[in-house]
């Protein structure tokens, strides 16, 4: 089966348009401006598609038309999914490696980085899966290495593990502040050490991590951009220090501290049914990436703001509930709040769309919401509980009490649209509630959950 992040990546080579000048025993080259500097930058070849193979010696210098240019840039993507490449010597002449230049790379086992190497793009060694080894000249005042690893110079920035590494469990230096983008992409370890002091981790920091089944985010986590977690098929849980101002996890799941937005939902998450909370009015890009448990989701009127990708690859649903009486825009030119694919994945002909009653029309006229055949008013099959749970309730009186949970455990109720009503960690066996609505509502410990009509 052909990955998402895979068709990513071809994506952007096909977004990619290279032009290259001239080419010197297999190595395409394009001449930089001003011409008169006689510089040059390695290239791919835009006509045949790229052709590198085998042991890549890139000269210092080449001469073209009897003019001598220096070899001073890796242009983006020049490698990129260069299956067959095993080795790349880059000469002192160059001082720039450019995005996405050896992604893809899976024969690449080690690479050097010259002391010459003044700037590395973004998301350089992705998918490079045989990659063990990535080592840089004690002299470069930029870069650093240490066991493989690739920093910036001070260490406080980690920009790429090499993902053919084999270890299996890994800490990650206390000097490291920041995660760049896709820094450990495709790895292989089943346990991973955050230490407090990490304040950024960027979008796609463990990206397709498949032996991960959970994550530990220290207190000093300040910021996390867009899903850091994307695609990591395993994860059942990320958990969040309590200590955190900025974040924090409900039940395994990552919002932003509040429950004002949702970051990520863990796809090997136990439950086939998930309620956003009502307090959330944000979702993030692609939270529930190929989420395949899940077969029904909420979403609350109070969500405001949908990202690319929310339900992306989600094939198994088969009931999103959206309370919203008018459709949430995703056809959003904001840069940076691009609302593209939302259900890409999702069986839009079978998958029934619940909306509130009088808003059918709305959604069967917007744009990507009118991609579901099958768009019903109302909410009678909204909640799903668990065949066999543990809790037993009895109403009385404008009352619900509750038993068979465990001292300490956590006692959530919503109602049908999805509002929290009461959510408290009682530490007596039984407990009684006083709710001010009625009707039906959901009554949820860990994973066990109840339908009680209270009246």
């Amino acid at each position: 089966m052909k990955r998402s992040f895979l068709l990513l990546t071809a994506t952007l080579l096909l977004a990619q348009v290279f032009a290259y000048d001239f080419s010197v025993n297999g190595i395409f080259f394009k001449i930089k401006v001003p011409a008169s500097a006689n510089k040059v930058a390695v290239t791919a070849n835009s006509e045949n598609g790229n052709s590198y193979s085998g042991n890549i010696v890139i000269p210092a210098t080449v001469t073209y038309n009897s003019i001598t240019y220096s070899v001073t840039e890796i242009d983006a993507f020049t490698f990129a999914s260069s299956h067959s490449v095993t080795n790349i010597t880059i000469p002192a002449s160059v001082d720039t490696i450019g995005d996405g230049a050896f992604w893809g790379c899976i024969g690449l086992k080690t690479l050097a980085i010259p002391a010459s190497i003044k700037k590395i793009g973004n998301y350089v060694f992705v998918a490079d899966t045989t990659l063990t080894d990535i080592t840089v000249d004690a002299a470069n005042t930029n870069y650093k290495s240490y066991l493989g690893v690739l920093y910036n110079k001070n260490q406080n920035k980690l920009l790429t593990y090499p993902a053919g590494k084999p270890e299996l469990n890994y800490s990650i230096l206390s000097s490291v502040d920041t995660i760049a983008d896709f820094a450990f992409s495709y790895c292989k370890f089943t346990s991973v050490t955050i230490p407090n002091g990490i304040k950024y981790m960027a979008h796609a920091a463990f990206c397709v991590c498949n032996g991960l089944t959970s994550v530990y985010l220290p207190a000093s986590l300040t910021y996390l951009n867009n899903n850091p977690f994307y695609d990591c098929k395993n994860m059942t849980a990320i958990n969040v220090d309590p200590a955190n101002i900025y974040n924090e996890s409900v039940d395994g799941v990552l919002f932003k501290k509040g429950l004002t937005s949702i970051i990520y939902y863990p796809p090997a998450k136990s439950g086939t049914s998930y309620i956003i909370p009502s307090t959330v009015n944000y979702v993030r890009s692609s939270v529930f990436l190929n989420c395949l448990g899940l077969t029904s989701i909420t979403i609350p009127s109070s969500v405001q703001t949908i990202r690319s990708g929310m339900l992306q690859g989600c094939s198994n649903l088969t009931t999103i509930n959206v309370y919203g009486s008018v459709p949430i825009n995703l056809n959003s030119n904001i840069p940076g709040e691009d609302s593209n694919d939302v259900f890409k994945g999702v069986d839009t002909l079978h998958c029934v769309l619940h909306v509130p009653f009088g808003s059918k029309n709305l959604y069967a006229s917007a744009f990507q919401w009118k991609n579901f055949s099958n768009i019903v008013e109302g909410f009678a099959a909204g909640f799903i509980s668990t065949k066999a749970s543990n809790l037993r309730t009895k109403v009385f009186d404008g009352q619900i009490m509750i038993s068979g949970y465990s001292p300490g455990d956590q006692i959530t109720i919503y109602n049908t649209q999805g509002i929290m009503l009461y959510k408290q960690q009682p530490n007596t066996p039984t407990t009684t509630i006083n709710l001010s609505s009625k009707g039906i509502v959901l009554i949820k410990v860990g994973i066990d959950r109840i339908k009680v009509l209270f009246f």
